[in-house]
């Protein structure tokens, strides 16, 4: 049985990784910047930690003793710069193996949107003298999920990707992954990019739900000029990070992301989940 605290537990990857930690018999601690979301913790047998990692000298003390850490962190314009204090705060601390959730975008050449912030982390880790592993995620099947309210109401998705499509990959597969690499030997210096069985495109998700839903989804490109001015009107997030969502559907556009993997497989031993899969399971929250 080891001991594993898990950053960022109440995110998607993270919420994931712990279920499977705990259904392992593991001993699992998860930070929370959230209150009420410790109670929640407990009931699924999670020890929660409330802390914030942009609050070391507060967090810092209860970090230590634990055999691997998965580091994750929130979208945040200084993102970067928290999880590499953070790295430093560990390494002092004990010297634990850890798990870096990355993106595929920070293995491009050179990184880009999100990638940027997660290579400098990335780098970082490699020369901070921990043991580490880093998960190159594509898009999560899951983030198919924020555009579920336009199908739903007006049966579109709309979309600055064109024709590019993506391997995308479950978030239940990655915290698979994250699982194996928190617990078993043979992962240290590794990277893997993990992605889903096959690359699909915006396109071929409205053709899916067309057929799923019995009712024409229709799928639209807007130029990126025109969806960088009007995605934060439209999402109510900041404009930096929509900016830097346009930064990346544009990169998969030009087809940063359609390359498949067998590092899921090759890890867990079992193959990801498919996009048809997902959408049959998620398929009322596109319906009206």
């Amino acid at each position: 049985m080891a001991r594993i605290l898990v950053f960022t537990a109440t995110g998607q990857v993270g919420s994931a990784l712990c279920d499977e930690l705990v259904s392992q018999g593991h001993q699992v601690a998860g930070i929370t910047r959230n209150e009420a979301a410790a109670g929640r913790m407990i009931q699924r047998g999670i020890t929660p930690i409330v802390g914030d990692i942009r609050n070391l000298d507060q967090l810092g003390p209860k970090l230590g003793g634990f055999d691997s850490v998965f580091l994750a962190s929130s979208d945040a314009r200084d993102q970067d710069k928290a999880e590499m204090a953070l790295i430093e705060c560990l390494r002092a601390g004990g010297l634990p193996h850890m798990v870096k959730l990355s993106a595929q975008s920070a293995g491009l050449s050179p990184p880009v949107s999100f990638g940027i912030q997660h290579r400098a982390v990335e780098d970082a880790l490699k020369h901070s003298g921990l043991s580490y592993t880093i998960l190159r995620p594509t898009f999560f099947q899951q983030s198919l999920l924020l555009m579920s309210g336009d199908v739903a109401k007006s049966k579109a998705i709309t979309a600055p990707m064109g024709k590019g499509r993506t391997a995308m990959v479950d978030v239940r597969d990655i915290a698979a992954v994250a699982a194996r690499c928190l617990i078993d030997e043979g992962h240290a210096g590794k990277t893997y990019t993990l992605t889903g069985p096959a690359a699909h495109g915006f396109a071929d998700v409205t053709e899916k739900l067309t057929h799923l839903l019995g009712a024409k989804v229709s799928y639209s490109s807007p130029p990126a000029p025109l969806a960088r001015l009007v995605m934060p009107i439209l999402t109510g997030m900041p404009r930096w990070k929509t900016s830097l969502l346009v930064d990346l559907m544009v990169a998969i556009r030009n087809g940063a992301q359609e390359k498949v993997t067998n590092d899921v497989m090759d890890v867990t031993g079992d193959a990801p989940r498919t996009l048809d899969a997902f959408l049959k399971e998620h398929l009322p929250s596109f319906q009206p």
